[in-house]
C-alpha cells in the first residue's frame, strides 16, 4: 500500500506533535525541588561579641515597619521597609537604604503609590510589606503588598524588577494568586530559591479566614503553582519557610489564635507540592510575626516575640536538628510592656554573618549583626544587646 506526500506529511506533523505533547507533559510531572547548599563552617571569625550592636536605620517619617533585606552583587545589604504617617495611609511609601560595615550609606523612597499606580495601570490607595531579594543577573526584585479598596483583605501582591539597584524600576506586574478577584494575598517573609530557577514565594491569605499558602513562579511572574497550608489549630499566617533538604521544608507561621498562643507549624515533603500541619511549636506568639533562617552551619535560627500578650521582647530560637526541637538563645531587645520590636528579618553574608533587621517602636526599623560563634557563647542568655541609644 502506497501513502500520498500529503499523508506522510500529516503524518510526520502529528508524530511531531505527539513528541512535543510528551515532551510537554513530562517536564510537568517533574517534582519541584529546594535549591539547598551543603552545610559549611561559618566559624570564620570566632567572635564573642556582635559584629555590631543595633543601629538606627533613617527615619525620615513618622512610622516605619516590615523590613526585608537582600545582599547585592557587591556585598552591600538592602534594607526595604514602608513608611510615612501610619501603617494603611495614603502617604506611604516603599523605603530602601544600603548598608555596610554597619554603616548606611544611603536611603531613599523606592516605591510610591503613586509611580505603582503607573506601572500597573490600577487604583493603589497604600503599599506594605515588601520583600527584597536579588535574582540571578544580580537585579533587584520586588514583591510588594499594595491595597486598591478597603484594608489589607482586600489586598494583592506586585513583583517588580530594577536593574539599579531598586533606585527605579523596569517593570511591574500583579500576581494572579485567588479567583475571588485577585484580592486578600499579601507577602512578608523572604522568598526561596528552588533548583530549576523558579522562585518559592511564602504568602497568605487574610479575608475572613486566614492561611499560608506556598506560590512558585518564574521570573518573569507566570505562577506555576499556589498551594494552601493547613490551619485548623487556628488562624496562621505570614509563613517563613526554610528547605532543609531537596524535597522537605519547613513553615513557621504567626497564630492569631489567643486561645493558643503558640507559633504555628506546616511542613512539605515533596518539594511544597502538598503541605501538612504540624504541632505548634513550643514558643508562644501573641499574633506576631516570626522569621527563620536556615544558617551556613546547617542549623536554624528563629527571631520571634516570645511571648502570650505583647511584643515587647525579641528573642533568638534554634535548632541544630532541622527544626525538631528548639533551644532559647540570644534576647536581642527587651523593654517595658507597651514597647515594640517586632517583624524580624534575617539574612546572611557569605562570610557567615547574620544580620537581623526590625520594626523599633513602630517608628523606625534597627538593624544588628553576629555570627555562629556569638550564639553559641551565650547558652540561654536573658540579658538583651546593647541597643542604640
Amino acid at each position: 500500500m502506497t501513502h500520498s506526500p500529503t499523508s506522510l506529511r500529516w503524518s510526520l506533523i502529528l508524530l511531531i506533535a505527539g513528541l512535543i505533547a510528551a515532551g510537554l507533559h513530562s517536564r510537568g510531572t517533574i517534582e519541584p525541588r529546594f535549591s539547598i547548599a551543603n552545610p559549611i563552617d561559618a566559624h570564620e571569625k570566632e567572635i564573642v561579641q556582635p559584629l555590631f550592636s543595633p543601629i538606627e536605620l533613617p527615619r525620615p517619617e513618622i512610622s516605619a515597619h516590615a523590613s526585608s533585606m537582600a545582599f547585592l552583587p557587591d556585598g552591600t545589604l538592602l534594607v526595604s521597609w514602608f513608611g510615612g504617617s501610619r501603617e494603611g495611609a495614603d502617604d506611604i511609601a516603599i523605603w530602601m537604604a544600603r548598608v555596610k560595615d554597619g554603616r548606611t550609606q544611603d536611603s531613599w523612597i523606592a516605591l510610591t503609590c503613586k509611580q505603582l499606580e503607573g506601572l500597573t495601570h490600577r487604583v493603589i490607595r497604600t503599599l506594605g510589606n515588601p520583600v527584597v531579594w536579588i535574582d540571578t543577573k544580580g537585579d533587584v526584585r520586588l514583591h510588594v503588598v499594595s491595597v486598591s479598596y478597603g484594608g489589607w483583605a482586600g489586598s494583592s501582591i506586585n513583583q517588580l524588577r530594577s536593574e539599579d539597584g531598586g533606585k527605579s524600576w523596569s517593570e511591574a506586574q500583579r500576581l494572579i494568586l485567588s479567583p475571588f478577584f485577585n484580592l486578600s494575598t499579601l507577602v512578608r517573609n523572604q522568598v526561596v530559591a528552588m533548583e530549576d530557577g523558579t522562585i518559592g514565594l511564602p504568602a497568605y491569605h487574610e479575608f475572613l479566614h486566614k492561611w499560608g499558602i506556598w506560590v512558585r513562579f518564574t521570573t518573569e511572574g507566570r505562577v506555576l503553582q499556589c498551594e494552601r497550608m493547613p490551619s485548623d489549630i487556628g488562624q496562621l499566617l505570614q509563613p517563613a519557610v526554610i528547605a532543609t533538604s531537596a524535597t522537605d521544608a519547613l513553615a513557621v507561621l504567626r497564630n492569631t489564635n489567643s486561645s493558643q498562643p503558640v507559633i504555628g507549624r506546616s511542613a512539605t515533603k515533596d518539594g511544597g507540592q502538598s503541605w501538612s500541619l504540624m504541632a505548634p511549636l513550643e514558643i508562644p506568639n501573641p499574633n506576631s510575626s516570626a522569621c527563620m533562617i536556615r544558617l551556613r552551619d546547617g542549623s536554624v535560627l528563629i527571631a520571634a516575640n516570645p511571648l502570650a500578650n505583647g511584643r515587647n521582647i525579641l528573642q533568638l530560637f534554634r535548632s541544630r536538628d532541622g527544626g525538631t526541637s528548639w533551644e532559647a538563645s540570644r534576647i536581642i531587645e527587651r523593654g517595658e510592656k507597651g514597647s515594640e520590636f517586632s517583624y524580624p528579618s534575617f539574612a546572611q553574608s557569605a562570610e557567615g554573618m547574620i544580620y537581623l533587621s526590625y520594626t523599633w517602636q513602630r517608628k523606625g526599623i534597627r538593624l544588628c549583626a553576629f555570627n555562629a560563634a556569638w550564639l553559641d557563647a551565650g547558652g540561654n542568655d536573658n540579658a538583651a544587646m546593647e541597643s542604640a541609644p
